[in-house]
């Protein structure tokens, strides 16, 4: 039995002492060096439960992705593409199992219940209605595809070992977190399976080029040679695995998008914001009959349009400058009815209620054609 210094300097330094737990801690052979890993996982407390439960011997009913569920829409996708040819149509048809999920036995026992079909179908409709406004699971993709390579996750997301050897590709990983692993990690592994084979063993670089390559045949014989490769085989599975479910991914975000429209929620929107923008669009034209413009902006028509309103306007305003003057007692000599020879004031009678002339700071009258402003 190891004693706590050696398990200490073995680098387990988060192991309880051995008089605390129920069975002896015993340091594993060919175990990897622990550097700066934190809590790691070990069989410190196997035995501590009623079932011996572990990352090496998972309670079967954690694990989330024991039956891979492919994604069928993607699969017609990939290899069709999103609008399939008759021929691709029944090229799918002829592989029903690989392209299209069978039904449930559940939703045939269902449609054997009376109305219960009904219910079903209105399940499905609200499903509809509100899956496409639910963020896509990323990590939920990445597990269903690490099962479909025989990479088993627990209800936690990490590895756990499935059936087979500790050093298998599926299983090397085993109490790892499945959603944050990287190339990275399984570099560092090796990294450190290298220190030990020179460091214990007293391999040469040309010995550990060997093991990189699969090909070493010498006298060290080591669980951890086994390991480097198992973690080789891990790294490419993970690399296509994580190429795939990005894929799914981006697939499923687009069909969330295209689903949306024809969502009952995104049809009220959109009529909401038509009339938003008819109403908008009516306010901003008014019932005015003549619309402001500048000079730089007339052309063709507008410009003639413009220059008969400014003569209806001048014309109106010399009558109720003339008017003005003529209904207000008559200076001696009476005034001139030609316009250029009023003052400049264009006021006439104003004490006595008459009105100055358009363009001397009066008002034009809107029954004979004139405007409140002009510009």
């Amino acid at each position: 039995m190891a004693t706590d210094q050696e398990i200490r300097d073995a680098g387990f330094k988060y192991v309880p002492q051995q008089k605390y737990l129920l069975n002896p801690f015993e340091l594993p052979e060919d175990q990897e060096p622990v550097v700066n890993e934190g809590i790691v996982n070990t069989n410190a407390f196997t035995g501590g439960g009623g079932d011996n439960f572990s990352v090496y011997n998972p309670d079967p009913n954690s694990i989330v992705n024991r039956e891979y569920q492919p994604n069928y829409d993607y699969r017609r996708f990939s290899e069709y593409g999103s609008d399939p040819s008759t021929m691709n149509i029944k090229e799918m048809d002829m592989y029903q199992n690989y392209f299209y999920e069978p039904p449930s036995k559940m939703e045939g026992l269902m449609n054997l219940i009376p109305y219960a079909g009904s219910f079903v179908r209105g399940a499905k409709f609200l499903g509809d209605q509100i899956s496409p406004y639910l963020p896509v699971n990323r990590r939920s993709i990445l597990e269903n595809e690490l099962g479909g390579k025989g990479i088993m996750v627990d209800n936690i997301g990490r590895i756990v070992q499935g059936q087979g050897d500790y050093n298998t590709a599926e299983n090397v990983m085993a109490g790892y977190s499945a959603n944050n692993l990287t190339q990275k990690s399984v570099d560092k592994r090796q990294g450190t399976i290298e220190d030990t084979l020179r460091g214990k063993y007293k391999m040469t670089d040309a010995d550990i080029n060997a093991v990189k390559a699969g090909t070493y045949d010498g006298p060290v014989k080591s669980d951890l040679i086994d390991r480097y490769s198992a973690l080789d085989e891990f790294g490419n599975t993970l690399d296509l695995t994580n190429t795939r479910t990005d894929k799914i991914y981006d697939f499923e975000e687009d069909e969330k998008e295209k689903k949306k429209k024809d969502t009952i929620i995104n049809k009220i929107f959109t009529k909401r914001k038509e009339a938003k923008a008819a109403k908008d669009a009516k306010d901003s034209s008014g019932d005015n009959t003549y619309i402001t413009k500048t000079s730089n902006n007339k052309t063709g028509n507008d410009r003639g349009n413009f220059n008969q309103n400014v003569n209806r306007i001048a014309t109106a305003n010399e009558e109720n400058y003339q008017s003005a003057a003529y209904d207000s007692p008559a200076p001696s000599p009476a005034p001139s009815r030609n316009y250029s020879q009023h003052t400049k004031s264009g006021a006439y009678g104003l004490r006595k209620g008459g009105r100055a002339g358009y363009f001397y700071g009066g008002r034009v009258n809107f029954k004979n054609g004139g405007l409140a402003s002009i510009l």
